[in-house]
């Protein structure tokens, strides 16, 4: 399913992550000017997408935070 606010795809990812973070996958798709965010635990998938740069902007800072999560040693 597409969320089509960020915020909301954002809460719902790092919830989804922080539940199972041995399952989650996040894809990333950037074609033709358009960005496709997907993170699945292969029971739930959400997506995002857009094509405006302050979005992308948010996008990429979430995606270091959630690579700080990754990162982290606590599970």
């Amino acid at each position: 399913m597409y969320i089509n606010s960020w915020e909301e795809f954002a809460k719902q990812a790092e919830r989804l992550y922080l539940n199972d973070p041995m399952r989650c996958r996040l894809c990333i798709k950037y074609r033709n000017e358009l960005l496709i965010l997907r993170l699945t635990d292969d029971r739930t998938c959400l997506q995002y997408k857009t094509k405006y740069a302050q979005d992308i902007k948010k996008a990429e800072k979430f995606m270091s935070q959630l690579m700080r999560h990754m990162a982290s040693k606590e599970l």
